[in-house]
């Protein structure tokens, strides 16, 4: 078709002269050179014939433009002397007119009796002089003494003008015989500035009677020119014959009453009777006027009309900017023309060359097409080929929805009988026919055949499956074909099917099994760790009883052996929460000095039996306080601090924290490495990788020695992970091993609130207790603890009993299992919880052997007050007392030192503390007292009460802390005063707190056993 196309378009194209042999031998360079010397020539004629036809048409605009400018000047010349001239006849007439009238009134005046009745009235004549002008304002009659004897339209009584009006004293001096216009004047009756036209009464014997005079509004005096011309950017004057301006329309020629005598204008004027000046403006130096003027007849008064020199420009631009731009639209005009006929010149070329070329490649195209044909024949037949071979079933629907081609596969994957499939068959009678075989379900045949045409003929294409009656699952996917029609593969995918349906169920088996372990974990958990509990809660209290060495002996071991039991449940109970994911992380500020020295202090007395010494170093730039999971940070310093103990033979253990990275500008997140470097028998490189994987222990003396599961680097790599950093070890120096973590912990965003001090217990008041425990030994231990530290105790052994014990008497305290038969520990606290009066109120302590993640949540959640993991220690017990329970009598107070530091409690910290900790801990002290100090005095500067009874809060609980009783005395009284409101007291009590900190801190030094040694 390609090649039909392209044939009649060349038939249909001009005839073209072919190229010669010789040319068509010629290199293709050369042939367009040739090409573009021959239609060199016209190309070259558009551009000159439209060079020079916008050359004509520029000089022509040019010269019309000249011509139109000297036109516009001389219109401008020709309009300031026609409105000069009817100016001058406006004046002529107004001034004549009026003076006339005024003329009329005098004779009138003049040829009265005595005794008569007054021959002009002041009204008439003013109202037949407003007839002849609006510009007419007033009209006076004054006597020879200058008082007005009348006027119009104000009649104004008594008043004297003879003083101060030039035109009164011209004519009492004898002037008069002709028009005379008076100089602008502020009327003494209505205020405005008029101009004065008066007549003189001479009595018979020639004595000054007296004057008659009419004014006249300036502005309305010109008004009628002025309309008439204002659109023409004309300006107007009359200006007397002694320079000073009458009447003006602008200010170019003068305000009204300004004397314009000494002006380049008036003397221009005054040479000559008419005619028309280019002058300067006489208010305006640098505005130059065309002024046409006019002496007016009979009258003392010049017609000057002007015409400003920008107004003539402003014309001339506006008339230059209208030629130029049509100028300008026919230039473009005309050389688009050009650029026109240019490209329809090369276009005729080119296409001349594309004809040429056309017909040297058909030929090349029918050969082309010929190969194509056979290519297409030898594909189809390999179609062909490939559609009866393929795995899958193929058809194909043309746009009118009948078979054009399948393959053999597809009558054996659908069951098609062979006189359903033809060439030519609808798409229809192929869905009717499977219909009708039950081929999708037992419905209605003919509504599933219009579902399914309704999907073809909406182009609902796609994937999809379906299972045959014969349990084969087949997978349809259909294509749309661009000119209408579609493609459908036909897949059998039911071994795909059966093999995913044995992964689920194997996934179901492997979920199952997960979860049994958990359980099973869970169960195992709490059934050894209740016994364990009982057996060292019991070997514990044999402890305390009188015992010979051997006895003391075999007691201690069986107690060792107990706990070190019980730490091998503990790691695989971690290690199980960890893959389980029931592990979750609880972040919270703490300070991270006293975690690590807690952690180290464990192990102390440890190491001192091995003659080891373990030194700690904070590096420099390691904040203070931290945001994290402090109890997991915590857990895994001690599980490598252990390890070290435990393979370390001589020298030194180093724990140090230091940053490992720097961090962005403003962030508050640090990069540290955590350390802990022993003096073990070191750990070759290719044994390394072993270290962290479950049950994994080197080979050698030391781990038949130190023995353990190998499940505590393994811990410590899960909970270094689920921290978000990373593990590892290297040699150290000198002989031993360097195991380190990096974390990424943020700053805390406020200090950590202090803890209370962990050296000493809290008394509590003696309490009925009650204990719901189901194993006897759990019982005997956990009643014994609690009764030697002289509380009354009830054991019962299941919830229902509990439930019981707390409806008939009342308890202080209910410590409940979790795990009891009949009622557990969950529905006995609900049921308790329903109890009405105190007995619903009691508080109820959790004991399990097993704190899973969720576990805590799920006891308070119930109505628990706390949560107490197995096995039990004297310890937890009173502490978890002490929470529930008033506190009891007060102690002593405590022995003071000098600087207000409780004596008591820094002796307790020497005995429970190593000289480098205690050193380690007055340093942060002080530093966190100092602190608190500069917030203290930041809140004091801005009055911010409660940002002060936070602060003095806080540094109450840390000084007490560390035993400074008077600055935690000081802070308490600021607290106080900032609670209630007491705000200049406590402002007041915070100037004084430098001194007693000041004090506080001398005497934390002096304790230091740096200082001290």
């Amino acid at each position: 078709m390609t090649g039909q196309g392209q044939t009649g378009a060349a038939a249909a194209a001009p005839a073209a002269t072919p190229p010669s042999v010789e040319e068509a031998a010629r290199p293709a360079s050369a042939r367009a050179l040739a090409r573009l010397l021959r239609r060199w020539p016209t190309s070259l004629g558009l551009v000159a014939a439209g060079a020079l036809a916008i050359a004509v048409l520029w000089v022509g605009v040019i010269g019309q433009l000249a011509a139109a400018s000297e036109a516009q000047r001389e219109e401008a010349a020709r309009l300031a002397a026609t409105t000069a001239a009817t100016l001058d006849a406006h004046a002529r007439r107004v001034f004549g007119m009026v003076h006339a009238q005024l003329a009329a009134a005098r004779d009138q005046l003049l040829r009265e009796a005595p005794g008569e009745p007054p021959a002009v009235s002041a009204d008439a004549l003013f109202g037949r002089l407003r007839q002849i002008d609006e510009a007419v304002a007033q009209v006076l009659l004054v006597g020879a003494d200058g008082v007005v004897a009348g006027a119009a339209p104000l009649a104004p009584r008594g008043l004297v003008v003879s003083g101060d009006r030039d035109f009164f004293l011209a004519l009492a001096s004898g002037e008069g015989q002709r028009p005379y216009v008076s100089r602008p004047f502020a009327s003494q009756l209505n205020g405005r500035i008029s101009i004065a036209v008066p007549a003189r009464l001479t009595r018979p014997d020639g004595a000054f009677a007296g004057v008659i005079a009419a004014e006249l509004d300036p502005v309305d005096l010109l008004r009628p020119v002025i309309d008439a011309e204002r659109e023409t950017g004309l300006e107007l004057a009359l200006v007397g014959t002694d320079g000073v301006v009458r009447a003006s329309s602008g200010p170019l020629l003068g305000e009204v009453g300004q004397d314009i005598g000494a002006s380049p204008l008036f003397l221009g004027m005054r040479a000559a009777p008419r005619g028309t000046l280019v002058v300067a403006a006489p208010a305006e130096a640098e505005a130059m006027l065309h002024v046409s003027f006019r002496h007016v007849p009979e009258v003392p008064l010049i017609a000057v009309v002007a015409i400003p020199e920008r107004v003539i420009s402003a014309g001339i631009t506006r008339r230059w900017l209208a030629t130029l731009v049509a100028a300008g639209g026919i230039t473009l005009a005309l050389a688009a023309l050009v650029g026109a006929l240019l490209l329809e010149v090369g276009r005729r070329a080119r296409r001349e060359a594309e004809l040429a070329r056309e017909r040297v490649v058909l030929e090349e195209a029918n050969r082309e097409m010929a190969r194509a044909k056979r290519l297409a024949d030898e594909k189809s037949a390999l179609l062909e080929t490939t559609l009866a071979n393929l795995s899958d079933g193929v058809t194909v629907f043309d746009a009118s929805y009948r078979l054009v081609t399948w393959n053999d596969r597809l009558e054996d994957l659908l069951n098609l009988p062979p006189s359903v499939l033809f060439e030519g068959a609808s798409y229809e009678s192929i869905i009717r026919a499977q219909a009708a075989e039950g081929e999708f379900g037992s419905g209605d045949i003919e509504a599933e055949v219009r579902r399914r045409l309704d999907m073809v003929r909406a182009g609902s294409f796609g994937i999809y499956e379906r299972t045959r009656p014969d349990g084969r699952v087949i997978e349809a996917k259909r294509t749309g074909l661009p000119g209408g029609g579609f493609v459908t593969v036909y897949t059998d995918i039911t071994p795909r099917r059966r093999a995913e349906e044995e992964m689920r169920r194997a996934r179901e088996i492997a979920e199952a099994a997960s979860a049994a372990k958990s359980s099973f974990v869970a169960v195992v958990s709490h059934e050894i760790r209740t016994p364990m509990n009982a057996v060292i809660g019991t070997l514990g209290l044999l402890v305390d009883t009188p015992l010979d060495p051997e006895q003391r002996r075999y007691v201690e071991t069986a107690r060792e052996s107990a706990e070190h039991l019980l730490a091998i449940i503990n790691d695989i109970l971690d290690l199980s929460k960890i893959e389980a994911g029931k592990l979750v992380l609880e972040p919270s500020d703490f300070a991270l000095a006293p975690l690590v020295a807690g952690a180290v202090e464990l192990f102390r007395p440890q190491a001192r039996e091995r003659d080891l010494d373990i030194a700690v170093e904070i590096g420099a730039g390691v904040p203070a306080a931290l945001r994290g999971d402090s109890g997991r940070i915590r857990q895994i310093l001690l599980n490598l601090i252990s390890n070290a103990v435990k393979f370390s033979r001589r020298g030194q253990i180093a724990v140090s924290v230091t940053v490992a990275g720097g961090r962005r500008d403003g962030s508050r997140t640090h990069l540290l490495r955590f350390a802990v470097a022993d003096r073990g028998p070191g750990i070759p490189p290719e044994q390394r990788a072993l270290l962290f994987q479950p049950f994994s222990q080197l080979e050698g003396p030391d781990a038949r020695r130190t023995g353990g599961t190998g499940l505590g680097l393994a811990i410590c790599r899960r909970l270094v992970e689920l921290l978000g950093g990373t593990i590892g070890i290297d040699a150290r120096p000198g002989g031993g091993s360097v195991f380190w973590f990096i974390l990424e912990l943020p700053e805390a965003e406020g200090a950590p609130e202090p803890q209370a001090e962990p050296l000493s217990l809290v008394p509590v008041r003696r309490a009925r207790v009650l204990l719901a425990e189901d194993s006897p030994a759990n019982q005997l231990v956990a009643a014994t603890l609690l009764r030697k530290a002289g509380h009354h105790v009830d054991v019962v052994g299941n919830g229902i009993e509990a439930v019981e014990a707390v409806r008939a008497r009342p308890y202080d305290v209910v410590f409940m299992d979790m795990f009891m038969p009949e009622m557990d520990g969950l529905a006995a606290t609900r049921e308790i919880r329903s109890l009405p009066g105190p007995a619903g109120r009691v508080p109820i302590i959790a004991l399990t052997a097993n704190v899973l993640a969720g576990d805590r949540e799920r006891f308070l959640a119930s109505g628990m007050n706390g949560v107490l993991a197995k096995p039990l220690t004297a310890r937890m017990l009173n502490e978890a007392l002490a929470r529930q329970l008033p506190h009891g009598p007060a102690e002593p107070p405590p022995s003071a030192m000098p600087g207000g530091i409780d004596e008591d409690h820094f002796a307790r910290l020497r005995r429970g503390l190593s000289p480098d900790t205690l050193a380690m801990l007055i340093g942060a002290c002080i530093d966190e007292v100092k602190s608190r100090a500069r917030s203290l005095e930041s809140a004091a500067a801005s009055a911010d009460l409660v940002m002060l009874q936070r602060e003095a809060h806080a540094l109450r609980g840390g000084a007490a802390n560390y035993g400074l009783r008077e600055l935690a005395e000081r802070a308490g009284e600021i607290e106080a005063a900032a609670r209630e409101g007491r705000g200049q007291e406590a402002i007041a009590l915070v100037r004084t707190l430098a001194e007693v900190l000041d004090r506080a801190i001398l005497a934390l030094k002096a304790q230091s056993p740096a200082k001290a040694g």
